[in-house]
């Protein structure tokens, strides 16, 4: 297991259909990473789709690869929908196999950690407190020790993927939660392009740089009411419990000894422009 560095490799991406990878191919069909070869793969055929594949078919359709990036997964449904993440996981291992990868870069999420208002690393409590939370934990501990190298990155928000801004792209009234102290929430937003880089360093660092699991969001959490006003849009305060979390605060310092984040990760301009630049339908 070496380097990718300096030579062209390609990366086989599964699950070309869902939000957060349209969102990266439309970056990287602005910028196309050097040195790499995307290769889409999805179970349903749409334009920007370079192959259709589902799990328990022959694999022998694939083409030679480098690098596996398992993009794909239910985000909601019952626990036999979600349960599906963890055979998705394993079959993109069986993939990597067959193509000749020596890594799969697996999409986790947050949503694995015990709510907390403490910081949280990668050593935190495991204790999802939703039925997306432990299906996601149930895949990493899935695919800990399967082959080639599992790489999980626990991811907050992407930008334009869900959530804030699904709220932001409606013309309705946007309500916004505070806490008794008069805050309202701070959260990690990862923008398309950061992830995209993200990604590209992943994909052609040594094995041997990469910590088997990784926090993934900016350099600092943003208020979401920061987006908001950013964007332009005028919101109404909705007093909550002290029970409810102001903050959902992911240390992303393990990451950014990888890669320089930079201070526009979390300038909430910069996020409301990259959702109006990448996460609208290819």
């Amino acid at each position: 297991q070496v380097s990718h560095r300096g030579r062209k490799i390609s990366l086989l991406i599964l699950g070309a259909t869902g939000r957060v990878a349209r969102s990266l191919q439309r970056v990287w069909n602005e910028k196309p990473p050097q040195n790499m070869e995307l290769h889409w793969v999805s179970r349903r055929m749409i334009p920007g789709v370079d192959q259709v594949w589902v799990p328990g078919e022959p694999v022998d359709s694939l083409p030679q690869c480098d690098v596996v990036f398992s993009l794909w997964g239910a985000v909601s449904g019952d626990r036999a929908t979600l349960d599906g993440n963890t055979e998705l996981a394993k079959a993109a291992h069986e993939a990597a196999r067959h193509c000749g990868a020596d890594r799969v870069i697996h999409a986790s999420s947050s949503a694995v950690y015990a709510p907390s208002t403490e910081i949280l690393d990668e050593a935190a409590p495991c204790s999802p407190r939703n039925e997306y939370g432990k299906s996601k934990l149930r895949m990493e501990r899935a695919v800990a020790d399967e082959t080639p190298l599992p790489i999980i990155l626990r991811i907050g928000n992407v930008v334009g993927a869900g959530g804030l801004f699904d709220s932001l792209g409606r013309p309705d009234d946007i309500f916004l939660d505070q806490f008794p102290d008069g805050s309202g929430p701070l959260r990690n937003y990862v923008a398309p392009s950061t992830l995209a880089r993200i990604v590209e360093t992943l994909a052609t660092c040594a094995p041997k740089e990469v910590p088997p699991v990784l926090n993934v969001g900016g350099r600092r959490p943003v208020a979401m009411q920061h987006i908001i006003e950013a964007a332009g849009r005028e919101f109404t305060w909705r007093p909550v419990a002290e029970t409810n979390l102001p903050a959902m605060v992911l240390n992303t310092d393990r990451l950014n000894a990888l890669i320089d984040l930079g201070d526009d990760s979390t300038d909430p301009v910069q996020l409301v422009d990259e959702w109006r630049r990448y996460a609208s339908p290819l």
